[in-house]
């Protein structure tokens, strides 16, 4: 039964997304396989829903991609837009890499090869989770032929 965003919903779409870096990488697009991933939960702001990895990581990378997650939350910008547009709402302790994101409700941050590169697997894991999710909730009969008005009933 769908009941919108979860830890398992986003286990999933990272199984799809973490062939896609590995071939980035050996094509030589990304310099290499490695990093963390993190989602916040939008049913809780400042709290984590979940975090996947790829390849050998280092705790400084996960706390990249947290802190990239927490500037992306706090400001409503791709902390790429941040670094861009509005340094202004940057605030002392902020971090200043490039890979958090923003985007249809959903605050993604992935920490491990070049901030622009970070970025876009970001964005690649928000495109899973919108193509599983939507694929979940709306039946093989329609939108309407969910079999209920209200999610988890």
């Amino acid at each position: 039964m769908f009941t919108g965003l979860t830890p398992e919903l986003c286990a999933q779409a990272w199984d799809l997304v973490r062939p896609a870096i590995e071939r980035a990488a050996e094509q030589g697009v990304i310099r290499g396989a490695a990093g963390d991933l993190v989602v916040m939960d939008p049913a809780r702001p400042g709290t984590l829903l979940w975090s996947g990895s790829i390849g050998e990581t280092e705790d400084k990378t996960y706390g990249y991609a947290v802190a990239k997650a927490k500037v992306a939350e706090r400001t409503g910008y791709d902390t790429s837009r941040v670094r861009m547009d509005v340094p202004h709402l940057y605030t002392a302790g902020d971090i200043v890499y490039p890979g958090g994101v923003v985007r249809h409700g959903m605050v993604v941050a992935f920490s491990g090869v070049e901030g622009e590169a970070d970025e876009m697997i970001a964005e690649w894991f928000v495109a899973a989770v919108r193509g599983i999710a939507r694929l979940a909730f709306v039946s093989p009969h329609g939108p309407d032929a969910t079999g209920t008005r209200y999610l988890g009933e």
